[in-house]
């Protein structure tokens, strides 16, 4: 058996799927204990990666970078004499980093291992509604095939972020100056990076209404200048508590790990959610589960529109415009009277 030494893991983003890259460092591993695992990936979204106790080594690079700066990673990458190289991104650049690596492939070593995109069948799904995906993996097992098309071992796919000790006092300090207690408010991401993935304001502003009505408090989470959260500040004020832009994502996550219950839209928060071990209700609209991007504890659940949508889906991560003539018809006939049943109540648990 094949036996790496010093493997480089590639993935530069999203920050979901960063979050989703966990289990291939920690089983990696589990599965070769002596070797040395570097990660290369973007300096904007790596530092969530951070304090991980399965990477020994991690390469912060520009999203941006200029040809320069690329030769310069590859002639760094190059003097590391890496025996594997574990590409899970499969972009045009981790592919160019590869085939550097190796030579256009003549070279031995190192050794490639590459995820499948499943780009095509996506596409399939998006522009003709031809579903080749119904019996598609999640995407953290799908991160995690090419090392378990090399071990027998049943590799574990749970998720898992390492806030430090600094992170968990701080976030401690903030839910006792706000008045937050361990597992007795929801959190609420209320945002998206694209339009298509956002569910109508109003819908959070009557979910908000209605927790507030019974005293269940109430944290708005997200990054810095979104707009969404800082109209909810305004509307409810001063009555819930709005942490968007506040902290860096592993001190966000350290609060979600605190939330009884995370009500998101599909984007990153409910991955670091469930990271930490809090369960999601995630609002899927343009996407669809088929994208591998579902929630997997068992308390977390996907909330979808119950209409038969041939426009369905539109986008693989909300990029693009809806051409449906009733606007985001998939997310504004998700009604709020849909999620509230799944929403805990407060007796429902005595954190």
């Amino acid at each position: 058996m094949f036996k790496p030494r010093k493997v480089l893991i590639i993935r530069f983003s999203s920050l979901g799927d960063l979050v989703l890259t966990t289990p291939i460092f920690r089983e990696l591993k589990r599965v070769f204990p002596d070797a040395e695992i570097t990660l290369l990936t973007s300096d904007g979204l790596g530092s969530v990666l951070s304090n991980n106790p399965h990477i020994d080594c991690l390469i912060l690079h520009k999203r941006k970078e200029s040809l320069g700066e690329l030769k310069k990673l590859i002639r760094l990458l190059h003097k590391k004499n890496f025996d594997l190289v574990y590409d899970a991104h499969r972009s045009l650049r981790s592919i160019w980093i590869v085939w550097n690596l190796t030579c256009l492939g003549l070279r031995k070593t190192p050794n490639v291992w590459s995820i499948n995109k499943r780009t095509w069948q996506r596409s399939l799904l998006i522009n003709f509604k031809v579903n080749l995906l119904s019996n598609t993996l999640p995407q953290r097992k799908h991160l995690l095939l090419p090392l378990q098309n090399q071990t027998n071992l049943l590799l574990n796919n749970k998720t898992e972020l390492f806030p430090s000790p600094s992170t968990n006092l701080q976030i401690n300090n903030f839910l006792k100056k706000h008045r937050l207690m361990h597992k007795k408010y929801i959190a609420i991401g209320a945002s998206a990076s694209y339009p298509l993935k956002r569910w109508p304001l109003q819908y959070f502003k009557e979910i908000i209404s209605i927790l507030i009505k019974q005293d269940f408090p109430v944290l708005l989470v997200g990054g810095a200048n979104e707009q969404e959260n800082t109209d909810l500040e305004h509307y409810f004020s001063g009555s819930v508590t709005n942490a968007s832009g506040k902290f860096t994502t592993l001190e966000s996550a350290e609060l979600l790990r605190h939330a009884r219950i995370v009500l998101t839209n599909d984007t990153s928060i409910s991955h670091i959610a469930e990271a930490m071990q809090t369960p999601a209700i995630v609002i899927f609209g343009a996407t669809v589960k088929e994208f591998g991007y579902t929630p997997f504890l068992n308390e977390s659940t996907i909330v979808e529109t119950n209409e038969k949508l041939s426009c369905r889906p539109c986008s693989s991560d909300g990029r693009g415009r809806c051409r449906n003539p009733e606007k985001l018809r998939c997310l504004t006939s998700i009604t709020p009277d849909m999620v509230l049943p799944i929403i805990p109540k407060l007796n429902d648990h005595n954190g």
